[in-house]
């Protein structure tokens, strides 16, 4: 075992370190940022900020018993667990890791507030986990410098909490905001836990609304309580604290610090062996985790008995040393220390920290604030009254929810779907709480997790990692069209649908023709009503979905449907010409829960190892392979899981669903390949396809299971199908 900081205070440093000439000037500017870019004071040293080589990991950690910046460079890269690398400084194949180091700039806020600076360390490769470089602050310091400074290191430090969560309530106008109009009024009373009375209480929060806060952490395999009906009376009565798992009990402790009475907790909180009680509390999951005054989030082991760090257990010890009489310490980003726990694995836990208005997280590296309006942490010294961004803000999933709605859509969906759930088929459940906030930004209902106003660019996602089919009873909704049918993490690659983004309204107006129909269980409905559209007399605008319109339920221009109606005419048609938009009346498939009904174009290629891209292999499972025609030609791609190589060669079967732009040179690399289609002289050459895989229902029906999306040359879909392309009704299951 290594001896610690505190075993070794003394300040020597080698060579090397003392070139780096390091100063507290470096650190901080004394002007504001108007003024520091005309004038430069104290012993600034302009050459000092430039990126610096800091040699081999191996060099460093030889030098660590005799030099203190060294000995604070180790113990930050150094790692027990994960990293690879070993005591000798090399990684583990046995190579040497370079250390390099740049300045950043942190504290960005108004310019009547200085600036300050940190010193990143990295490698190149990402052998280890970046960390920052500060001076701690002396105690004799009243001004506020946005640097170091040393946390207590026998428990959490209270004060400092109820002090963020007072600013924060009563300052902070956006977080406010956040809580007030984000969320719909509950539906249903929930439970809360008296944390002094020590019994389960009902509240009914539209009509005595009550300061809570609510708890977010990890189950593990097993809670040693939870409420179910048979002890609901009891617990009414009486819920016993001992009997309580470790994370709980500090969690109240947190509460009863902080001067509330009531806590939030699912595991006792909901009823777990009713399915309804389950269902109305799940369907109240914004409500709950928006309204509380505070979440509690334990960012720290595997399971709720390992406790909180500062409260039953010792906090994460601080790393300090000295630099010529300076006192440093290393900061982790806060998005790498939370980033490392289990509970930000967790798709449950994803929901919950981005409904949260306010978050104090614990992690084995100390405590953290997340609001909607800044970033705190207890070895900072920060300006309460000022917030400002800093560097600890980086990467914060808050800002999945800020900005465009289709890009909050996008980041929401591709950090959720990568998530881990300990039961597959919860995984749209999971999203339930997060589906309520979305659908507000996009004016869209979303079902099954996909936003029915665009659901012609919804189903463009693609897979990001490898994972099979999520097979359970349609009931629960993970139909094979959407992403949460899948365990894979998904995307919208800007490659893939860059053309669509130009005006996404216009090219659902002009380049979609497909009627959907939803099937409820009972019967077909249109997926999108455009009795949903709340004003046909507005101008639509660059990001709106599916309007009004006259000749097309989902708002098409006239000039899509004749498009529509001559490629008809042109293909293999052999079905009864029904009218589209009473098709779901003619049809006599049963409309299964989750089923999507369509009618469109469909062709049949070979799938092929012959890939046209520079990068085929997309990582983590994933491959680009190419589709050919019956020429054997290249036609197209798509990305699907290496499994797949067993079935190249194999013919299979594709269903246009709209038109897209050119390929793009991820896609298709045209400075190292000659291809010999004649493309047109539109831009929208080409289809964006459904790969289809067909099985048989519960009732025994043939529907078709999407495996993947491609992008395919559309007239390679109308004349060099190896079976003749044919316009034909789809049940997508």
């Amino acid at each position: 075992m290594e001896p610690s900081i505190g075993n070794q205070p003394e300040d020597r440093i080698c060579d090397r370190c003392r070139s780096l000439n390091l100063s507290r000037y470096k650190f901080t500017t004394q002007e504001t940022v108007t003024a520091s870019s005309t004038t430069i004071t104290g012993d600034f040293d302009a050459v000092g900020f430039d990126s610096a080589d800091l040699g081999f990991l191996d060099e460093i950690y030889r030098n660590r018993v005799t030099c203190s910046f060294c000995r604070l460079l180790y113990n930050a890269s150094h790692s027990s667990t994960g990293s690879g690398i070993g005591h000798d400084g090399l990684n583990a194949q046995g190579r040497r890791v370079r250390c390099s180091m740049e300045w950043h700039h942190d504290c960005r806020g108004d310019d009547s507030m200085p600036t300050t600076r940190r010193l990143r360390v990295f490698s190149d490769d990402a052998a280890f986990t970046d960390f920052y470089v500060v001076p701690i602050l002396p105690s004799s310091t009243e001004k506020v410098s946005l640097l170091g400074k040393l946390k207590d290191r026998e428990a959490v430090d209270y004060q400092l909490l109820s002090r963020w969560h007072e600013v924060c309530s009563g300052n902070h106008e956006s977080c406010q905001a956040h809580q007030k109009k984000g969320s719909y009024p509950f539906k249903h009373p929930i439970r809360l836990l008296d944390v002094n009375a020590m019994r389960l209480c009902e509240a009914d929060m539209t009509v005595s609304p009550v300061k809570y806060a609510a708890l977010s952490y990890v189950w593990g395999r097993q809670q040693t309580i939870t409420l179910c009906r048979e002890n609901l009376q009891a617990l009414l009565h009486r819920a016993p604290e001992e009997a309580l798992p470790n994370t709980v009990q500090d969690a109240i402790t947190v509460v009863r610090e902080l001067g509330l009475s009531y806590i939030w907790v699912d595991a006792l909180c909901i009823i777990q062996d009713d399915d309804r009680d389950k269902m109305e509390q799940i369907a109240s999951m914004s409500q709950i985790y928006q309204q509380a005054t505070l979440s509690i989030c334990v960012a720290y082991g595997s399971s709720s008995q390992h406790g909180i760090p500062g409260v039953s257990l010792p906090p994460g010890a601080q790393n300090v040393g000295l630099y010529q009489n300076i006192q440093l310490t290393t900061l982790r980003p806060v998005a790498a220390i939370v980033g490392a726990s289990m509970w930000d694995s967790r798709a449950w836990t994803f929901q919950e920290r981005l409904l949260s208005t306010r978050c104090a997280i614990f992690t084995a590296g100390g405590m953290i604030w997340q609001c909607p309006t800044t970033t705190w942490r207890e070895d900072i010294e920060s300006s309460l009254i000022r917030p400002a961004w800093t560097l600890d803000s980086v990467a914060s999933p808050l800002q999945a929810l800020q900005g465009n709605p289709l890009r909050s859509y996008i980041n929401c969906v591709n950090i959720y779907s990568g998530r881990l759930l300990s039961f597959l088929s919860d995984k749209l459940v999971a999203f339930t709480g997060l589906t309520q906030i979305l659908s507000r930004k996009l004016s869209s209902k979303l079902e099954y997790g996909m936003p029915l106003r665009y659901l012609d660019w919804a189903l463009l996602w693609e897979p990001e990692s490898t994972g099979k089919r999520i097979r359970v009873d349609e009931y629960t909704g993970l139909v094979s069209w959407s992403w949460c049918g899948w365990e894979q993490k998904v995307n919208w690659r800007f490659s893939s649908i860059e053309g669509t983004l130009f005006n996404l309204h216009n090219w659902l107006t002009e380049h979609t023709w497909i009627v959907w129909y939803l099937g409820d269980g009972e019967k077909w409905n249109l997926a999108w009503d455009k009795k949903e559209y709340k004003d046909p007399s507005a101008s639509p605008s660059r990001w709106d979905g599916y309007t009004f319109g006259h000749y097309d339920e989902y708002g098409r221009s006239v000039d899509v449907i004749r498009r529509r109606n001559k490629r008809r005419l042109n293909t293999d048609w052999t079905h009864e010409k029904d009218d589209e938009n009473n098709f779901a009346l003619s049809t006599s498939h049963r409309p299964g829960k989750g089923f999507l009904l369509f009618q469109t174009f469909t062709s049949w290629f070979a799938l092929s190892r012959k890939s046209h891209s520079k990068q085929t292999d997309m990582g983590k499972g994933l491959h680009r392979f190419g589709l050919t025609d019956k020429l054997g030609d290249w036609c197209g791609t798509v990305i699907l899981d290496t499994e797949w190589f067993n079935s190249v060669g194999g013919l299979f079967e594709f269903a246009a669903i709209s038109d897209a732009k050119e390929f793009s040179f991820e896609e298709l690399d045209t400075w190292n390949y000659y291809i010999s289609e004649e493309r047109q002289q539109a831009e929208w050459y080409c289809f964006y396809a459904l790969m289809l895989r067909w099985e048989q229902d519960a009732n025994g029906e043939a529907v078709a299971e999407r495996v993947g999306l491609a992008k395919i040359y559309q007239s390679s879909f109308f004349s060099r199908s190896f079976k003749p392309c044919s316009w034909k009704s789809i049940v997508l299951s």
